[in-house]
């Protein structure tokens, strides 16, 4: 062993060995790779600073939640900021600006919601301030179950017979303490919706297939994307298994409340009372899908979308992720004739929430989706949903600054849109194509593609169909994104000219849409040295930003509102800042 100069320790005082290149130990490595999913483990010696002292002894939840974030302890794994509020709101099931007004605003009282603060930042209980509630159930706990026999539980679920083979997956225990009153914890409104109906005497005979509903419902607001469709597929296996071990008149009697519960929820907002009936006899029984089935799951798409384009992504994700996993379920019993158009509806859920995903800063999820949509309408040989979809990763790549990448899904996507005739598409194509050779510094080919995609839309009157999947396309939209293309080009007079453009060509129900272009005017002003009229210009945008609350907008406003920091003392920056204040889009 070398001399105490020479040793290696990891962060936690853990020994490193002298082949282990990193700075960490296996465990400290392995909680840097789940630094994403839960909160860390922390030692004991964490919690013992003054700030949590102070924060403590103010009986503030928020204080106690910033001393958590921002403490030294996080900075190896985390950097140097530690955790940031989005981060921890994930793990909460909260957005980032909810987060930011507990921390700052005045403490919470509500006992239930100090539990499950304290229970998921693993805070010792003998620093509270508030006696935690004795738990009813243990959640999301990773224990071995059985991948083949399975014996009755004393506790009424199941359990893993001796010496079965065993594979990991999650489990919840006790769901039930007094079965005449659930004992649901915050979040969980949705299970309470559907445990009620049943009754008491269906609650305990369903207790172990609810266990995993109830798990899933919580996992859903705090694991990324691929590893909720991964639990999913866990869920359905477990109660395909689980339907054979209980009786036939008491599964279709669940799967009847069940199914109400199910269509009556948002995720089937916009249907009609006989439409939701239809639905729910689908949902018991895919066979019975038929064409008015996927059109009305279809025309649930559509009312999302619409609410979309006024209010931002974040009012309609977690709808239209219900919405998709109810297609994907009804997929495997669908009749053959039927499956590429339910496929196709599959692609156009997919594809719009790649985009919300992907407007709410979680790009990973929105090329998932995408490129699941893009595999879907292809199996249905839907060649418009398949180049809508490469559109989609291609613009999604060029915002990121992947060039290459970017031009290469939008020339797979000109290649397919060939074989179509929706115009709307082909304009989507061109401007996504466009886009992709500004990202490259690409001046001439960029506006050779929006000349194009203008030419398009000019030939396009009377012509373009409500139902192309780029139904949202118009020449406010394109000249908007012209201007964003010449600012990233270095043109700053063509694109204010291209934003003054969008500006009075807009539908003002696109929202977010229009936000962005303002926002682009106001940057034109900038950097053609007209601070006072893109000071005004910008907080206009701001302004029309908290209506749509997407991520990535703020994130826009906080960056053109950056962009004023050398002009901070001017009185047209300090009217701006003033303007700012309180709507979280602070630089």
């Amino acid at each position: 062993m070398g001399s105490p100069s020479e040793q290696r320790y990891c962060r936690c005082g853990t020994c490193l060995a002298a082949d282990n290149p990193g700075g960490q130990c296996a465990r400290c490595e392995r909680a840097s790779r789940d630094k994403l999913v839960t909160p860390p483990e922390v030692p004991a010696e964490f919690w013992q600073t003054d700030q949590f002292r102070d924060a403590f002894a103010a009986q503030h939840i928020g204080w106690v939640a910033r001393a958590y974030r921002l403490h030294p302890y996080h900075q190896p794994v985390y950097g140097p900021s530690g955790i940031s509020q989005g981060l921890l709101g994930q793990w909460l099931g909260l957005s980032q600006p909810q987060v930011s007004r507990i921390e700052n605003g005045p403490p919470i009282r509500n006992l239930d919601t100090l539990a499950y603060w304290a229970r998921t930042l693993h805070i010792p209980p003998e620093l509270l301030w508030f006696r935690l509630p004795a738990e009813k159930r243990q959640c999301a706990t990773a224990v071995p179950v059985a991948s083949t026999r399975r014996v009755p539980a004393a506790n009424g679920g199941q359990e893993p017979s001796a010496g079965a083979g065993t594979q990991w997956a999650p489990t919840a225990q006790h769901l039930f303490a007094d079965f005449r009153r659930l004992v649901m914890s915050s979040g969980q409104e949705l299970m309470a919706g559907m445990v009620l109906p049943s009754g008491v005497e269906l609650a305990e005979v369903f207790a172990t297939p609810l266990d995993y509903l109830t798990f899933l419902s919580v996992a859903a607001r705090v694991v990324p994307g691929e590893q909720g469709d991964h639990i999913y597929d866990q869920l359905t296996k477990f109660l395909r298994q689980w339907a054979d071990t209980v009786n036939r008149r008491e599964l279709l009697q669940l799967f009847g409340w069940a199914a109400t519960s199910v269509v009556t929820s948002p995720a089937t907002s916009g249907l009609d009372d006989g439409e939701q009936e239809r639905l729910a006899q689908a949902i018991v029984t895919p066979s019975r899908v038929d064409e008015r089935v996927i059109d009305h799951i279809h025309t649930m798409l559509q009312h999302c979308q619409r609410q979309e384009d006024a209010l931002g992504p974040r009012v309609v994700l977690h709808t239209v992720l219900a919405q998709r996993q109810l297609v994907r379920a009804l997929l495997d019993g669908c009749p053959g004739a039927l499956r590429s158009h339910l496929l196709s509806v599959y692609s156009s859920i997919s594809s719009s929430a790649g985009f919300y995903c992907f407007d709410l800063d979680d790009v990973d999820s929105a090329m998932r989706y995408c490129d699941q949509a893009r595999a879907a309408a292809q199996e249905a040989r839907n060649t418009g949903l398949a180049t809508y979809a490469l559109c989609n990763m291609s613009y999604f790549a060029s915002w990121q600054g992947k060039a290459h990448a970017g031009i290469d899904f939008a020339a797979a996507a000109q290649s397919l849109v060939r074989q179509t005739d929706d115009i709307l598409l082909r304009v989507c194509t061109a401007e996504r194509t466009a886009t992709a050779h500004a990202i490259d510094g690409q001046y001439t080919a960029c506006m050779r593609e929006f000349d194009r995609a203008q030419a398009g839309l000019g030939s396009s009157a009377g012509q373009a169909s409500p139902a192309s999947p780029a139904y949202w396309y118009h020449e406010g939209l394109i000249a908007s994104q012209q201007s964003d293309c010449l600012l990233r080009l270095g043109k700053p007079v063509e694109a204010a000219a291209s934003a003054n453009a969008g500006l009075r060509l807009f539908d003002n129900s696109f929202v977010g849409s229009l936000a962005f272009c303002t926002l682009r005017l106001g940057t034109a002003h900038l950097q053609s040295g007209d601070v006072e009229e893109a000071a005004r210009v910008i907080g206009d945008g701001a302004l029309l930003a908290t209506q749509n609350r997407s991520a990535r907008l703020t994130k826009e406003v906080q960056a053109t509102h950056a962009r004023l920091r050398p002009w901070q003392d001017t009185q047209a920056v300090r009217e701006l800042d003033e303007r700012l204040v309180g709507d979280e889009f602070g630089a």
